[in-house]
């Protein structure tokens, strides 16, 4: 077509005919008109190619080979608060050949097939950084796909725990919690509009009716009982009822986390998304969200590492392992733990068989392949193994099946020794954020070389203000804070990993951090950083990627890896459980316990009860009513019952049991008791012995007398022995007895 328009724009003369002439301003005009429309089509067609390719993974657009792009989405689905909504084959959530890769082309989630259907509650587990937020991330829109779809039902509401909590917001407590109840809010606000317009003199009977059927309506979706679910909700997660009319910008972090979980569950939204809710929480926060949730009318997707959390309040297990989720339907924490074994001996086992039987096929044909009389049997079983090949038989079982993660490790430097008994002490103390209104007043606080404190008490009572204080970050008020000249102090908080450089390589954070500073040690080397940060489950390539490119648990471990490189002889850890996943958690618990010896000391904020248990505590700190009272004991059932219970005194506090003061002589016999209770069970094994040794030689009497017969002086002497013998089995009887009692009262007390 081209070429014969310029074949007749090339004829200049007007030698030929006025049909010629016309014909070629006819075609000249239909060319034009198409190359305009091509110019058009061209730029459309680059807009929309410039923003496919945006969407793509960076490492996929320049390599589109690097990734197994199976297919291309054609068009986009309708979204919804960045869900992708479409058909979900009557599930609340499908998620369909799912393939998400990092910036640097690996691979996080491979192949996922996943269906969340109406009720469903599923718990995603998996340690830190195996890509379990990458998947949420993937459903609510913030995390690209590379390939698959990740679909929410078109009428299914999804409601997700936002990390920035409600941090800016001008609302109070109670106002926050109910925003997003939405039916509700609507309906009120329809109510109140028609009652302005009834009481500006609109009386019709439309808008009578109008009003009726609003408040019909407002009933239908529970609005009447609005302020008292808001109320349950709020009491639930520790506010206090007065709590609720002041701003949200009156509460730490924390409680602003609790204001954010408040309102999403509040919404009701039919797909709950929810990622280390719990992290925020103390016992009885955690206690009764487990609570709720096993009741919960929609369905659930719970990332977390709290296994009571789990154990309580889903029905199902999701396992990403291998790069991919490995499902566990209507399995509870505790036989997903069975199953999971289960799968892994059985697949393995199924294999061994399938390669077992393809061994003896081959075998035989190599035995009498050759042979005339037997080829034909010798073709079948080599078609036998191919089959076998194809049905995948001969394949290993799916890493994600047999994985064995290996269990992080934690190993402390030794403390170096200090001068003295006291490493720090704290002196008529009043500390608080504020000039006026301290949290804690007249604390008097020693830490000794060997001590291991925990303090307990009320979230919003004071623990993480005296924990600073100790540190030296928050300045007293008045009294005096005293440090041992040779004082080289460690800290580990819930919030360190977030403050973390986001731009700065994991491994140049570790190695400056234990190199750095008056107490730094210029001899670390990077390999020192790779061995301390491979034990913590960060080997391979992630010591070289950058803090922001790890997830929330991967940067935990880095600043325990931090922590683990820098010699102390007092750490300072608080909710340090925060953020790491159960592996992590024991192997910290497991090193505290063995770290320190005489001069090493901990101090501990946690609502963590496994992780307490493991670390050994001698000294228990209750903080509560501005003041802080120190014991010399071990945690005991009775500190759990009572832990985090909230007290009227606090920020948010409700009624807590206090540890009465004892009298002098009272503490004398609770202390004269513990000793013997911690002595018990080596005196009950002398007391065994003693009664094996006297019951062995009451037997050797009795033979005697026999032997004696008819000697009257003999059997007297004889008689009296065994009865003194008797008497001291009877004495070590009560006694252990008794031990046992004292026992039993100081496990409860």
């Amino acid at each position: 077509f081209t070429q014969q328009s310029f074949q007749i724009l090339d004829r200049s003369s007007y030698q030929h005919s006025k049909e010629k002439l016309h014909a070629a301003t006819k075609i000249m005009t239909n060319f034009l008109s198409l190359l305009l429309l091509l110019v058009v089509a061209c730029s459309g067609l680059i807009q929309g190619t410039t923003a496919f390719t945006s969407n793509l993974h960076p490492y996929t657009a320049k390599n589109p080979n690097a990734a197994p792009l199976s297919r291309l989405k054609q068009t986009a689905a309708p979204t919804y608060s960045g869900v992708t909504k479409g058909d979900t084959k009557g599930a609340n959530l499908l998620l369909t050949d799912l393939n998400i890769y990092t910036g640097a082309g690996s691979l996080i989630l491979k192949s996922v097939n996943f269906r969340v259907d109406p009720k469903e509650r599923w718990g995603i587990v998996g340690p830190n950084g195996c890509g379990k937020s990458t998947l949420l991330g993937a459903i609510t829109g913030s995390v690209r796909i590379d390939t698959g779809d990740a679909l929410v039902a078109s009428k299914v509401k999804v409601g997700y725990l936002k990390q920035t909590a409600v941090s800016g917001s001008t609302k109070t407590v109670r106002e926050e919690s109910a925003s997003e109840m939405e039916e509700i809010n609507s309906q009120k606000e329809r109510m109140e509009r028609l009652e302005e317009q009834i009481a500006g003199g609109d009386s019709s009977e439309k808008t009578l009716n109008d009003l009726a059927k609003a408040q019909e309506r407002f009933d239908d979706v529970g609005g009447f009982t609005q302020d008292l679910d808001v109320d349950q909700v709020l009491k639930g997660l520790g506010f206090q009822p007065s709590d609720s009319d002041r701003y949200v910008s009156d509460f730490s972090g924390g409680w602003q986390m609790r204001i954010a979980l408040a309102r999403l569950l509040l919404s009701q939204p039919d797909l709950l998304l929810l990622d280390e809710p719990s992290n925020h929480l103390d016992s009885s926060a955690r206690d009764w969200l487990a609570t709720y949730l096993s009741k919960y009318q929609g369905s659930i997707l719970l990332v977390s590492h709290d296994i009571a959390l789990l154990t309580k309040s889903v029905n199902s297990i999701a396992e990403v392992s291998g790069n991919t989720l490995i499902q566990y339907v209507s399995c509870s924490y505790d036989k997903f733990l069975t199953e999971k074994e289960f799968r892994a001996k059985s697949a393995m086992a199924e294999y061994q068989r399938n390669m077992a039987e393809a061994a003896r096929l081959q075998d035989w044909v190599d035995k009498y392949g050759a042979s005339a009389t037997k080829a034909s049997a010798a073709q079948s079983r080599v078609k036998m193994i191919e089959k076998m090949r194809k049905e995948g038989k001969l394949d290993p079982p799916p890493e994600g099946v047999t994985q064995k993660r290996r269990k992080p490790s934690l190993a402390l430097p030794d403390p170096p020794k200090a001068i003295g008994e006291e490493l720090l002490v704290l002196k008529r103390a009043d500390i608080g954020w504020e000039e006026e209104n301290p949290i804690l007043e007249g604390i008097d606080l020693t830490v000794n070389r060997g001590m291991k404190l925990i303090l307990r008490g009320p979230n919003g009572a004071g623990k993480s203000t005296l924990l600073a204080a100790l540190r030296g970050t928050l300045p007293l008020r008045s009294g005096k804070r005293i440090e041992n000249e040779k004082l080289r102090l460690g800290v580990f908080t819930q919030d360190l990993a977030q403050e973390l450089d986001e731009s700065a390589l994991a491994m140049d954070l570790v190695t400056d951090y234990a190199r750095g500073g008056k107490f730094g040690d210029i001899t670390i080397s990077n390999q020192d950083a790779r061995d301390v940060m491979g034990r913590l489950g960060l080997g391979g390539e992630k010591p070289l990627r950058m803090i922001g490119e790890l997830s929330g648990g991967e940067k935990a471990r880095v600043a325990l890896s931090m922590f683990a490189l820098k010699a102390s002889n007092l750490l300072l850890l608080d909710e340090p459980s925060n953020h790491l996943d159960v592996e992590c958690i024991e192997a910290l618990g497991d090193s505290l316990s063995k770290w320190g010896g005489q001069d090493g000391s901990v101090v501990v904020v946690s609502h963590d009860r496994s992780f307490c248990e493991s670390v050994g505590f001698t000294h228990v700190g209750t903080v509560m009513d501005g003041g802080l009272i120190i014991e010399e004991r071990g945690l005991t059932a009775r500190d759990w019952a009572t832990y985090d219970i909230s007290s009227s005194s606090g920020n948010g506090c409700g009624d807590f049991a206090p540890v009465s003061e004892l009298s002098a002589e009272e503490k004398a016999v609770q202390e004269s008791k513990r000793k013997l209770a911690f002595n018990a069970p080596k005196r009950i094994k002398k007391i065994e012995q003693l009664i094996e040794k006297a019951e062995m030689k009451m037997a050797e009497l009795d033979k005697a007398m026999l032997d004696f017969g008819r000697d009257a002086e003999k059997l007297m002497e004889m008689s009296e022995k065994k009865t003194k013998e008797e008497e001291s089995v009877d004495k070590l009887m009560e006694e252990w007895e008794s031990l046992e009692e004292v026992m039993a009262e100081m496990s409860d007390a």
